[in-house]
């Protein structure tokens, strides 16, 4: 299985995706890439809805298989090879535990914490360190939104094959403004936080008492559990949430977990350095743009050249 061409279709600022890409690199499996930019909607694309019908990242290919869904596809990568493990037996006590905080952080509304924080500001207690692709006003995310609306629209008329898929999407996109604008919502999905964050406080605790040398969330080793829990602290660091649940005298453990997850390379690579992934696209983004206008540029003139020669004839 681990020999089987491995292919992550993904965007570096998803959250979802970064679950994905943390997986893979903790198991070191190498991957090839390929960049689905959310923000310019190209997983509305029509080839790539006939791949994945919902129209989400991540998706993984393995072989001549896909595998859509964050959790299907660490559980998935997770099988490639023998160790690390990342998703430990579920009959097991460690595994239980795995079990139970991923299911407690797959109930997170992310995306409405991530765009209802960048629609209302004024709820961050921090900088907000989100790269500036992101941020729009209330005015430009309703026009946004009604302009995929429209464009969908178009590409459902044009396949119509994908109807139900673009119906799915159109309908989920008709209902993020009401949402996303709706500030009380957001605030909650906030407030709700508070209670989850003092479970994660005790876990650590209880996990740091009972394994010395090493200790993580669900106890000595980094699994699933971790590849979330430490994805939404650098959510919460980008959307400035981060000063309200890592206060030192409420949490000691957690910030002691946070500097700790900090120094491993594969958090360094995925999500601290997820913006340096997005510059990195939006950079072979721009040279391509710019070399395909040399290139016609070039043939316009050539054409000129070719034109005057066979005139002056």
């Amino acid at each position: 299985m681990a020999s089987l061409p491995v292919q992550l279709f993904f965007w570096p600022g998803s959250f979802f995706s970064q679950k994905a890409q943390l997986a893979l690199e903790e198991k070191n499996v190498r991957y090839k890439q390929t960049v689905i930019c959310l923000p310019e909607h190209q997983q509305t694309e029509p080839w790539y809805l006939r791949l994945n019908p919902k129209g989400q990242v991540p998706m993984l290919k393995l072989g001549d298989k896909f595998v859509t869904e964050s959790e299907n596809v660490i559980d998935t990568v997770d099988k490639l090879n023998n160790a690390p493990v990342l998703v430990p037996d579920p009959s097991t006590p460690e595994g239980k535990l795995v079990q139970e905080w991923r299911s407690k952080f797959n109930s997170l509304n992310v995306e409405g914490l991530t765009f209802g924080v960048l629609l209302h500001p004024e709820l961050a207690v921090g900088e907000i360190k989100m790269p500036a692709m992101y941020r729009q006003t209330k005015e430009g995310y309703e026009a946004k939104a009604k302009k995929a609306v429209a464009r969908m629209e178009a590409l459902r008329d044009k396949n119509p094959d994908l109807r139900e898929a673009y119906d799915d999407k159109i309908e989920k996109f008709r209902n993020k403004p009401s949402i996303m604008l709706d500030k009380n919502y957001i605030a909650k999905l906030i407030d709700d936080l508070e209670p989850l964050f003092d479970e994660l406080e005790a876990q650590l605790r209880k996990s740091r008492t009972e394994n010395i040398i090493q200790h993580w969330l669900c106890g000595p080793n980094f699994t699933a559990a971790d590849i979330t829990l430490c994805i939404l602290l650098g959510r919460l660091i980008n959307v400035g949430l981060i000063q309200r649940f890592l206060i030192a005298e409420k949490r000691p453990a957690l910030i002691e977990y946070w500097n700790q997850a900090q120094q491993r390379g594969t958090i360094q690579k995925v999500v601290l350095g997820a913006k340096k992934g997005l510059m990195v696209y939006l950079a072979k983004k721009a040279i391509t743009k710019v070399a395909t206008g040399a290139v016609v540029a070039g043939g316009v003139v050539a054409l000129g050249i070719f034109l005057g020669q066979k005139y002056k004839s």
